[in-house]
């Protein structure tokens, strides 16, 4: 936690150097540092095993995603460094309050219809803004998304669901002619609810969250049936509702075409995606340095665009250092998966693994043009209170899974 304090002190200071602004301004960065070490040194007289890498990791994270957004905005960075405080209580508190992870399975379903209420109600009363209806709340008072906090929602239900019905559904199988097919009684209620809330962000116009409700699924259902086959069938059918989207939904085929060619319309649809290219390219191999980018020109650039922001200025190599935080993250919240005790916490712990990892894929591919640009957050990086929170009550989840693992095998 000090080392990834001193990397994001140093970052700020650059960055104050580079705007002639008072050197003092670089403490505020130390703000999220000190709460890391705070929260660390409340959870350490638990004395169970819980993990001990992952708040390290994120703290470096959002030390970086401070820094970025007060070269952006510096009034975001402030907002963002009070979401990370808040953030960190929330996490305290998950960690705290869920002494026994397996005993959220009971809530499963409780957890599956709010996640499904939350979406339904912000597609009849959210806020629209700039064409999507991702908000709830009082406009220019308080506004959050109901989509992120749904995430960790279909978390919780699909590992209980799973958990439970996981056995019978391998079982419960149907042979056919090179294909072997589980009982649609059992593997209906998962594909209904993830449908569902694919629809429903196909209809509020938020593909970022779709691609990831739909990644999820597919995973929940290769671990419910260790078939590689699904996911496979899963790949081809969401290509099919791709092609059909981009058909029936004009919204859907603006995206798809400036993501095809961007230059065709590089001054509206294609605009974001094109200056999202030339800052990679700008950025080079070692950056432009810490301050002396241009994000002003990017739309979204604390948000959806933070990525490129990054490769700007830090270049590949400092891309490819946050890119290998993720991987860390993901690879050791995946470790904690497989050697949790019971499995409703190991498949909680794989659920939250999986949406971490595929958000960061989903964001990152936007910005290089690998998948059509979606809306979402990097997470513990762009701004977003609601993101925020919500992901560090998901570490706090990660924690509590960790506490009752088996210890790590002498070979990991």
């Amino acid at each position: 936690m000090l080392t990834s304090t001193l990397v994001a002190t140093l970052g700020m200071v650059l960055v104050c150097l580079a705007q002639d602004q008072s050197l003092l301004r670089a403490l505020r960065v130390t703000t999220v540092g000190a709460g890391f070490v705070i929260t660390s040194l409340i959870l350490r007289p638990d004395g169970r095993g819980r993990d001990t890498h992952l708040l390290p990791y994120a703290s470096l994270l959002c030390g970086l995603g401070v820094v970025l957004l007060w070269r952006i905005a510096p009034a975001l960075a402030s907002k963002q460094v009070v979401w990370m405080v808040l953030g960190l209580a929330a996490l305290l508190a998950t960690y705290w309050l869920v002494d026994d992870v397996a005993g959220l399975a009971r809530w499963k379903y409780t957890a599956g219809a709010l996640a499904v209420a939350l979406l339904g109600v912000t597609m009849v009363l959210g806020i629209e803004v700039n064409g999507a209806r991702l908000w709830l709340g009082i406009r220019d008072f308080f506004v959050f998304q109901p989509g992120e906090v749904a995430k960790v929602l279909m978390c919780l239900f699909l590992a209980g669901y799973v958990a439970d019905k996981g056995p019978i559904i391998r079982a419960q199988v149907s042979f056919r002619p090179g294909v072997v097919l589980p009982g649609l009684k059992y593997v209906g209620p998962l594909i209904l609810m993830v449908m569902f809330c694919l629809a429903i962000f196909v209809m509020q116009r938020d593909l970022g969250a779709a691609a990831l409700f739909f990644g999820l699924f597919v995973a929940v259902t290769y671990l419910a049936t260790g078939r590689k086959v699904y996911a496979l069938l899963s790949v081809i059918l969401f290509l099919a509702g791709m092609v059909a989207a981009t058909r029936f939904f004009p919204h859907v085929s603006v995206r798809v075409g400036a993501w095809l060619n961007p230059w065709a319309d590089a001054q509206g649809g294609g605009y974001q995606i094109l200056q999202s290219l030339y800052s990679l390219a700008a950025g080079g191999v070692s950056g432009v340095g810490m301050g002396q980018g241009f994000p002003e020109l990017l739309p979204a650039a604390g948000t959806d665009m933070i990525f490129s922001v990054a490769a700007e200025e830090l270049g590949l190599a400092g891309t490819f250092a946050l890119l290998l935080l993720y991987v860390l993250v993901t690879a050791r919240s995946y470790s904690i998966a497989w050697r949790a005790r019971h499995p409703y916490g190991a498949l909680l712990a794989a659920c939250l693994a999986t949406v971490f990892g595929l958000q960061t894929l989903v964001i990152v591919g936007g910005c290089l043009r690998l998948v059509p640009l979606t809306g979402i957050t990097l997470p513990f990086v762009s701004y977003g209170g609601t993101s925020v929170v919500v992901n560090f009550i998901a570490l706090g989840l990660l924690l509590a899974v960790s506490r009752d693992c088996l210890p790590p095998s002498p070979d990991a």
